[in-house]
């Protein structure tokens, strides 16, 4: 369907709720800082902390069997021993960092504040700034990205921004246009099942949707009138396109044909759900707010609910090998060897 109404607008409660979080306690903690004084955070190096495993992560990935995380003050951390120690790795930039994606093993490129986007070309051990707002005057954070190939991806963030790179980040061109968005809703996660089909998760329950290979962006609506903020999809066995959508509220919606038809998922939570991941049997795992886990079933009719004791916000999961977790959110990395482990 494509969409009849708008809606209120909402930010991404998780991470704006972390920087408000962490800029409030900067404010009300720090020293006065005179403006000649002040150092953009695009312009200085991410500063070596031992407790960086421990800060604010929102995102983590793999570059081949590496694990890779980024968070606040342009944290990126790395680990080659299935999460058990993690290394510090240099970034150019001090900016958060929302999201990260890899290719292969060496290739990654990851996304943040005033639309940062930066490159590694050596598993994420270092990396090197390809573009940020000033290049092109604007500002707010990009909050996911896609790469389908070495050379070709996408960035999308806050006020309907939208980028494409078709020569590896070398260059970044403005995508808006391609998008049928006029109400420039924020676009929050990006996602693809194969070179043509793309999805973008957005406000006012609309996912946008590509089946040219982003060339063009339909929006269509789930029912739902609230924020989409992760998004999982996979190609079932029948060649639709199956898609799991987790935004405020504890909303959680399914599709088996690609978006043309949905059903709400039941909860049990209204805390906010971000990122999440397929996991080897089949089932997901969603996480958000409060430290809740969502277990989703295979067949993507139910959910049942897990909470962390320590209540703290959670962004995003990976499933290991082994079948454990690597979780990160407010309270950084976190491991969890079964759900229903508190």
């Amino acid at each position: 369907m494509k969409r009849t109404t708008s809606a209120g607008r909402s930010r991404a409660w998780f991470r704006s709720l972390c920087a408000l979080v962490l800029t409030g306690l900067i404010a009300v903690t720090g020293p006065r800082i005179a403006a000649a004084d002040y150092l953009d955070p695009l312009d200085i190096a991410a500063q070596p902390m031992a407790s960086a495993p421990q800060s604010l992560l929102l995102d983590i990935t793999r570059a081949g069997e590496r694990l890779v995380a980024v968070g606040a003050r342009g944290h990126i951390l790395y680990s080659d021993d299935r999460g058990q120690s993690w290394t510090q790795a240099a970034v150019p930039v001090r900016a958060q960092l929302d999201a990260v994606c890899f290719v292969d093993d060496k290739q990654g490129w990851a996304v943040g504040e005033d639309a940062v986007i930066l490159h590694s070309i050596d598993g994420g051990e270092s990396w090197q700034k390809q573009f940020d707002a000033r290049d092109a005057d604007m500002q707010g954070p990009l909050l996911d990205l896609l790469f389908r190939n070495a050379e070709e991806g996408f960035a999308v963030g806050v006020f309907d921004k939208l980028y494409h790179t078709a020569d590896g980040g070398k260059t970044w061109v403005d995508w808006r246009d391609h998008a049928d968005n006029p109400d420039e809703w924020h676009f929050f996660a990006m996602a693809a099942t194969d070179a043509d089909t793309l999805y973008i998760t957005s406000e006012a329950g609309l996912l946008f949707r590509s089946l040219d290979g982003g060339d063009s962006f339909e929006a269509i609506e789930t029912g739902h009138v609230g924020s989409f903020h992760g998004i999982l999809v996979r190609r079932g066995e029948d060649g639709q396109d199956q898609l799991l959508l987790s935004g405020v509220g504890g909303k959680l919606f399914s599709s088996d044909d690609g978006g043309e038809r949905w059903r709400e998922i039941r909860t049990g939570t209204e805390a906010g759900l971000s990122g999440g991941t397929w996991l080897a049997d089949g089932s997901a795992l969603v996480v958000g707010a409060d430290g809740v886990l969502l277990h989703v079933a295979a067949d993507l009719k139910s959910a049942k609910k897990y909470q962390r004791d320590n209540g703290l916000p959670l962004s995003n999961a990976l499933q290991q090998a082994s079948g454990d977790f690597v979780l990160v959110g407010l309270g950084g990395l976190q491991a969890l060897n079964h759900l229903q482990d508190r």
